[in-house]
């Protein structure tokens, strides 16, 4: 079969751009503290009353850091893809999917600390937040296979 040189350059931009979505380390990192911290905030709560207000600010601060993160980086680079996850078809499901798992997993440490088994709660946060993780870099890595494939809306 020949090779169609325009397609193949085609492929090789989609590949560069698709390149774009690749996080640093780092940002995984800080994503799974600020998943324990979200997660744990029942278990902060009730471990160290008097502390809410404490614990908004901080979560503020999460969101702000990865607020700036995002259009620093979008300007770094340059590229301006689709903030929306349904832009991506192929990480549509995934990312319900995370989702689900995230909000059973954050209804539970809840049920589990108004039941006063804070320990129980201490034990499922680092599964929690692990599969919060995973899901978040399963949805990344579905979203880098649509720009490849070239299925953006």
């Amino acid at each position: 079969m020949a090779s169609n040189p325009e397609l193949d350059q085609v492929a090789d931009a989609r590949r560069k751009l698709a390149a774009h979505t690749d996080l640093p380390a780092a940002y995984w990192v800080f994503l799974a503290a600020a998943g324990v911290l979200i997660a744990g905030l029942p278990i902060w709560s009730a471990v160290l009353p008097g502390s809410g207000p404490y614990f908004q600010w901080a979560v503020l601060g999460v969101v702000l850091v990865a607020t700036a993160y995002s259009v620093v980086q979008r300007r770094r680079s340059g590229v301006y893809m689709p903030r929306y996850i349904t832009s991506y078809p192929g990480a549509r499901l995934m990312w319900i999917a995370a989702l689900a798992v995230a909000g059973v997993g954050y209804i539970g440490i809840n049920l589990l600390v108004d039941q006063g088994m804070i320990g129980f709660a201490l034990a499922a946060l680092v599964p929690v937040a692990a599969l919060v993780l995973a899901g978040q870099m399963l949805v990344r890595s579905a979203v880098r296979r649509s720009i490849e494939n070239g299925r953006v809306k």
